[in-house]
């Protein structure tokens, strides 16, 4: 059976091209729930598009000013 790959190399770029696309797909989907009686399928499809952009935030790594101190502005 094949392994996953457990490490990715992607630029910031990249990254802001991948949630740009998430964040209009479920703009589509929204909207879709909103016009119509809600399916499962789209609730569902809406949910896992929401989970994934939040699996992409908190790996990002955000930087704070950090003084001699060692603590983030401190």
């Amino acid at each position: 059976m094949a392994n996953y790959r457990e490490s990715f190399h992607f630029t910031p770029r990249d990254i802001e091209l991948i949630e740009t696309a998430l964040r209009g797909e479920q703009s589509r989907h929204a909207r879709n729930i909103l016009n119509e009686a809600p399916p499962s399928d789209l609730n569902s499809a809406a949910r896992e598009i929401n989970h994934l952009l939040a699996k992409i935030f908190h790996q990002k790594v955000f930087y704070s000013q950090v003084k001699r101190t060692g603590f983030p502005g401190g």
